[in-house]
């Protein structure tokens, strides 16, 4: 390939990714039921559930009415990152209290993979007084995979969660 035909790619590239935010800008604009259609969008196929994904990282207005499924969608393998990271673009001042009941309902499980999973969700939003809560819950489960989550997570973040009293998701 010459020079010319690298430029001529990379010309399409940032052309195609244009398109691409002005497409959301204008989705985000003028639809008219944006909630609904990414919530079918987050139970729908891949490629549908990354696109939702990815627009309320930079779109975070409808996040809220969805947080109960993305809060799922952080505990799968496939979406995880994307979804903390859509969770994470929520104002903390309106996070904090939606989140409570759905973090609540989730420390039930006693699914290990399931707690460190919602151990990360919690590390990554610095939700320090509900990661306590869960690193105390997973330390009474009779699974030593549990107690490993308990002490992964005791280790590398009780300084945050001592350090930082009042700070966070209250518990």
């Amino acid at each position: 390939m010459s020079a010319e035909q690298d430029q001529q790619l990379w010309a399409a590239v940032v052309e195609a990714e244009q398109e691409h935010r002005r497409s959301k800008a204008e989705f985000y604009q003028n639809a008219q039921d944006r909630t609904g259609i990414l919530r079918t969008a987050l139970h729908g196929q891949p490629w549908q559930v990354t696109t939702a994904l990815e627009f309320l990282r930079t779109f975070s207005v409808d996040a809220p009415g969805l947080l109960p499924r993305l809060v799922e969608l952080s505990l799968s393998t496939r979406s995880a990152l994307a979804a903390r990271q859509a969770i994470a673009a929520i104002p903390r001042d309106q996070l904090w209290p939606i989140l409570t009941p759905v973090i609540d309902v989730q420390m039930q499980t006693s699914d290990p993979d399931h707690l460190r999973r919602l151990a990360e969700l919690l590390a990554h939003l610095q939700a320090w007084p509900k990661l306590k809560n869960l690193v105390s819950r997973a330390r009474e489960i009779d699974d030593p995979d549990a107690r490993e989550v308990a002490a992964d997570f005791a280790e590398k973040y009780a300084p945050c969660w001592s350090a930082t009293p009042g700070s966070g998701l209250n518990p």
